[in-house]
């Protein structure tokens, strides 16, 4: 029942996850404002599919505001809409579980385990519970898609998903942005990634043209910068809170989220001129754009710029 699913969510999310609850990922908001937020979540999940049809701005205001911490696993099943792939697929991650892994994908899956994460006690050690299921879903999806197979990219997202969820609804989660947000993202020669950073190095155009320019004299081409950030759904670029509010995000409104926080990120860092001259030659920009400074990758940092830009799906 859904009673029983909060119950069994609110205790997962508070007996998992208090080693990094100092992170406050509800950020500033006062308790008195998280508890309605949550009431809220909780009757819109009660009659979902009507909020979906009817009211699914509404939903789209509130992810944007940020779903409360304790909403998060089961709202993220709903927006991904792997709840539904997981009832149509009962009983399908406990046989993919018990199926043998192809031997050099698991070999591949073993070497990037210690790579994920590993300053995140969770992670830290290779028998703990956080490998243990990172080592799970990987090769359940590769077994479920194989097709597509594993990606290195894929996970640092699994273990974003594993400290939100546990592991069964984190496979569906990962699954639903694998085949449905981003395919093309993890098959062989990246097609839709390649295609996504022509789309990007346009809308930079559009709504930035003095940073679109300044790459341009310096020969850098989206894909030399955006291919982690895209791939990783920000996981590996973005601080805790601010990774969250954009996951929020972009499982309710989809790809358009990562092209706006790319657009976001180069403005807070190149938006201005004396940025610009900061950084004149490729090297300087490179760099800068793979450590991003601490303001720009905060959640107080990023989302009012984010929220600023207007992109519809026509536009893409």
């Amino acid at each position: 029942s859904l009673s029983l699913s909060l119950s069994l969510s609110l205790s997962f999310s508070f007996s998992c996850h208090m080693w990094f609850i100092c992170s406050n990922p509800n950020g500033s908001v006062p308790p008195r404002v998280i508890t309605l937020r949550e009431q809220k979540w909780r009757k819109m999940i009660g009659s979902w599919e009507k909020h979906m049809k009817s009211r699914h701005e509404k939903v789209k205001e509130r992810c944007r505001k940020g779903i409360p911490q304790s909403m998060r696993p089961l709202a993220w099943l709903r927006l991904s809409s792997a709840f539904t792939l997981k009832e149509k697929n009962k009983g399908r991650f406990a046989e993919l579980e018990s199926m043998e892994g192809d031997e050099r994908t698991m070999d591949e899956i073993q070497r990037d385990l210690h790579r994920t994460f590993p300053e995140y006690e969770m992670f830290s050690s290779p028998l703990g519970y956080g490998q243990v299921d990172l080592r799970r879903i990987l090769k359940c999806y590769a077994l479920y898609n194989p097709e597509t197979g594993y990606c290195q990219a894929m996970a640092p997202v699994a273990a974003t998903l594993l400290q939100i969820m546990p592991a069964e609804d984190a496979f569906w989660v990962l699954t639903a942005i694998c085949d449905d947000y981003l395919p093309g993202y993890y098959t062989k020669g990246l097609p839709q990634l390649q295609s996504d950073a022509d789309i990007l190095h346009e809308l930079l155009k559009k709504f930035q043209p003095a940073i679109y320019e300044h790459l341009e004299r310096q020969k850098i081409h989206p894909l030399m910068y955006m291919t982690e950030w895209f791939m990783c759904v920000y996981s590996r670029t973005l601080e805790w809170s601010c990774l969250l509010r954009i996951l929020d995000m972009f499982l309710c409104e989809g790809v358009k989220v990562l092209f706006r926080v790319a657009i976001a990120l180069l403005t807070l860092v190149l938006g201005k001129p004396e940025q610009r001259k900061l950084h004149p030659e490729l090297m300087d920009i490179t760099q800068l754009l793979r450590r991003l400074p601490d303001e720009v990758i905060s959640a107080d940092g990023l989302l009012p710029e984010l929220l600023k830009i207007k992109l519809s799906k026509k536009e893409l």
